[in-house]
């Protein structure tokens, strides 16, 4: 009796010392029952403040937050203390409010003028190209959205047009290069044709040349040629064009001698350039020549691979910035180790001037021919989303020794022009 006495008691005062929630069963008795115990928990649910102190926590969190914004807000609005965006981005609005503020501000009112005759328009691709023109950078450029994608295709080696290479030469454009298999080839172009006119309008430089004679594929173009005191016409079918940047052969008289042509420096032109000589050597070629006459230029990361492939480790280039910060470029320890002369001339140009140079202050080659271009500073281009683009020189780059090359241009260490340059390469590398 003493017992269920005791049992009651606990019962009504819920002092069993065990707090069952979600768990249904509890054995007090070590498996003496197999009857799950239930227990009443409703009360102590009711009592429980949980869900008033979730919300109060989550007030406290959004109340936190607000005061954090508001901190920012007072110290970037009144304090003028840091900013919103990103450092590169709030400085290109502050340049772009400096600069173009007062075109907007303009524009913006005369579009609101009630009696204008016109609306305000977007400045035209010819006055961007006025613009570009301008700033006194003989090497910036300004390209219509059809301009850069031909562009764009002559530095992948992929392009449509008539199959010859040009330069400009006393404010002529010139003839150099006649590629085999070509339109040019059929219709009898010759290399030192001068270009008068494209489409009846004479040209105002190389580029615009370039630009006027390349189009769709299967359409015709009209030149008109100087050669000597005579004038020809020529209409011409365009087709695409695929050339490869480097020509290499074995010389018949020379068996010993490798002679490689590097045209221009697209991509891909290292890994020609490379090959070349892979399969020169596997054809019993212990000693090169590397023609970069006529050679314009053009990709600059080219031109450094294939010093960087030819050289020891040594300084292949540097280059400034307009504020003083500097890049060095270095070759690495792996060399090709080549016996070589380089053959250059006056359109000898920028990215090959970069080449020449690195060889020839690094002892890896003798340089013959006559002075070049002198064409010593870098540009980029900036693809708008548009389609157009805008090159700039950004660099001006250093040859090894620290001299420029830009207005100055290279001096071979063995002066010769014409047939004189091969002969002389010849008795370089046989005496």
């Amino acid at each position: 009796m003493m017992h269920e006495d005791l049992i009651k008691e606990i019962n009504e005062d819920k002092k069993l010392g065990l707090d069952l929630s979600d768990t249904a069963y509890y054995n007090v008795d070590d498996g003496v029952t197999d009857e799950p115990l239930l227990v009443d928990v409703s009360e102590s649910e009711e009592e429980a403040p949980l869900p008033k102190t979730r919300l109060g926590l989550l007030f406290s969190f959004l109340l936190g937050i607000i005061a954090c914004l508001a901190v920012i807000v007072l110290c970037v609005q009144v304090f003028g203390v840091g900013h919103f965006v990103s450092d590169n981005t709030y400085d290109y609005y502050i340049d772009l409010d400096k600069s173009c503020s007062k075109y907007y501000e303009i524009m913006k009112m005369i579009g609101e003028d009630p009696i204008a005759q016109t609306e305000p328009e977007e400045l035209s691709d010819e006055q961007l190209k006025n613009l570009v023109n301008s700033i006194g950078d003989p090497y910036a450029a300004y390209y219509t959205a059809a301009e850069y994608a031909e562009l764009e295709k002559r530095y992948m080696g992929d392009y449509v047009g008539i199959g010859i290479g040009v330069v400009e030469e006393d404010g002529k454009v010139v003839i150099k290069s006649v590629f085999a298999n070509t339109p040019a080839e059929e219709a009898g172009l010759q290399v030192d044709d001068v270009i008068l006119k494209v489409e009846g309008k004479a040209p105002a430089d190389v580029d615009e040349a370039v630009q006027m004679i390349s189009g769709e594929a299967g359409t015709k173009v009209k030149i008109t040629i100087g050669r000597g005191d005579d004038t020809f016409d020529y209409e011409l079918s365009r087709q695409k064009i695929d050339t490869d940047s480097v020509a290499y052969s074995k010389l018949e008289e020379y068996p010993e001698i490798g002679y490689i042509l590097i045209s221009s420096f697209i991509t891909g032109t290292d890994d020609e350039f490379k090959m070349a000589v892979k399969d020169l050597k596997a054809k019993g070629c212990t000693k090169f020549i590397l023609d970069l006459r006529d050679n314009g230029g053009g990709l600059t990361e080219s031109s450094i691979e294939i010093a960087d492939y030819l050289l020891p480790a040594c300084k292949i280039m540097s280059e400034n910035t307009k504020d003083g910060s500097e890049t060095v470029y270095n070759s690495d320890a792996s060399s090709a180790d080549l016996d070589m002369v380089i053959l250059v001339n006056g359109n000898t140009a920028s990215a090959s001037e970069i080449l020449t140079a690195a060889l020839q202050d690094n002892n890896a080659g003798v340089v013959i021919g006559t002075k070049t271009y002198g064409k010593g500073v870098t540009q980029v281009m900036h693809k708008f989303s548009d389609g157009t683009a805008v090159k700039l020189t950004v660099t001006e780059y250093f040859r090894p020794s620290g001299e420029t090359v830009n207005g100055i241009g290279i001096t071979p260490d063995i002066e010769a022009e014409g047939e004189e340059v091969l002969e002389e390469a010849f008795k370089e590398l046989t005496e």
